[in-house]
């Protein structure tokens, strides 16, 4: 009988396992897979979410230094923004999330990897996870953090068996191994740039991310606006071929599933809690998930601690969970849901006119650092104007002449 049980060993699962560790929790993290294991994801892991393991990483985890980033339009046009301080990191999954899961087992927690959950009930008393070789595993409270197909989320209800697509995202990605040398040549010698290539005419985008031997290139959307998939994947990647003037082979294409309702819907029920992206917890406008899922599960973990030290483990007790995503989250997701549906156009217009001032660059990495969200981003500008406004009128006057 253990305290809490977590389903799923990702940024979320593992971060949530480790904190209830941490908290005297006798914890057990189970996986489905055995570690390290693949992972479909472009690995871009935020300074907001290194924050949550205070940048305790080791150095051999960290594929590239991330402190720019860069959107390029169908219009040939190009915004870049880039700070000093960083922005965030590319990670191979498989090594950050197995880094991950074994800080939790050195916080104590318990781990069982090949293990896959075929059902979970909820007893008066108790709740029951079932594995598919018929083993039956009791805990007082139960964390799903087991992915966008939440096993745990379908058996309580929380989620649909099946969600209609305008309700879903869907992506394709593959790694391009071109050597480190490769690597420099494609990114024009700015390894440390994301470049994200919004679409013209439908919500989504394509990203080429520097690792430290290999391109991470990748497309998604909402999944009505990606299909064909792969013909959409296959375009982009010989677009980016010809705009780097590299060869890009296609050597095993990994598909995944993305829902950004979390916000939207319960993510509680009796002894229940759902995390990362069981929660749907993903930027709607940028498809970052990393960062999200490692502060739901730093708050899952949380919640769980004081339920359990209060005897409280009913919907309504565990709901304060959904009431602190909610702060946490929904004003920065409902803001780039608003900017997404925008359009590219919007994008274009916003991103072309701020690029190459000193406050907008300030402005990304902060809100790349957790430091602001996107709504914050109005009020923020308009408090720092007073002091940029100099440098601004040099820029606009030096831009006029040179175009003159």
């Amino acid at each position: 009988m253990y305290d809490v049980i977590v389903v799923g060993a990702g940024p979320a699962g593992s971060i949530a396992a480790r904190e209830c560790a941490r908290h005297g929790l006798n914890t057990l993290l189970i996986e489905k897979e055995h570690l390290p294991r693949e992972k479909p994801c472009g690995g871009a892991v935020m300074f907001r979410g290194l924050k949550l393991i205070k940048g305790h990483i080791p150095k051999d985890i960290i594929q590239r230094p991330i402190h720019g980033l860069r959107f390029g339009f169908p219009n040939g046009s190009e915004a870049e923004f880039v700070a000093k301080k960083l922005m965030g990191i590319t990670v191979d999954r498989a090594e950050f999330d197995s880094f991950l899961a074994h800080q939790a087992i050195d916080f104590g927690t318990e781990f069982a990897e090949g293990s896959r959950v075929s059902d979970v009930i909820v007893h008066s008393d108790y709740g029951e996870v079932i594995l598919k070789d018929g083993r039956s595993i009791k805990s007082s409270l139960i964390i799903g953090a087991d992915g966008v197909k939440s096993q745990v989320a379908r058996s309580q209800g929380l989620r649909p068996e099946r969600k209609p697509p305008e309700e879903v995202g869907l992506g394709m990605e593959s790694d391009f191994y071109v050597g480190e040398d490769g690597v420099i040549m494609a990114t024009g010698g700015r390894p440390y740039i994301l470049d994200i290539r919004p679409a013209r005419g439908r919500i989504s985008y394509g990203w080429v991310f520097p690792k430290r031997d290999h391109l991470a290139i990748g497309v998604a959307g909402a999944a009505i606006h990606m299909h064909p998939l792969r013909d959409i994947f296959d375009e982009f990647c010989r677009s980016t071929e010809k705009r780097l003037g590299i060869t890009l082979k296609i050597e095993k294409r990994r598909t995944h599933f993305l829902d950004g309702t979390g916000v939207l819907n319960e993510n509680v029920a009796d002894r229940i809690i759902l995390a990362g992206d069981a929660a749907g917890f993903i930027d709607p406008m940028m498809g970052e998930g990393i960062a999200y899922a490692m502060k739901s599960g730093l708050i899952a973990a949380r919640i769980a601690s004081k339920a359990i030290e209060a005897g409280r483990l009913d919907k309504a007790y565990l709901s304060e969970y959904d009431r602190t995503c909610k702060r946490e989250f929904s004003d920065h997701f409902h803001m780039a849901g608003w900017a997404a549906s925008r359009g590219i156009d919007f994008a274009e217009f916003l991103l072309s006119r701020a690029r190459g001032h000193h406050l907008a660059n300030e402005i990304m990495a902060m809100v790349a650092r957790g430091e602001i969200r996107y709504s914050d981003i109005p009020s923020t500008v308009v408090r720092r104007i007073p002091r940029e406004l100099p440098s601004i009128i040099r820029q606009v006057v030096s831009s006029r002449l040179n175009n003159s």
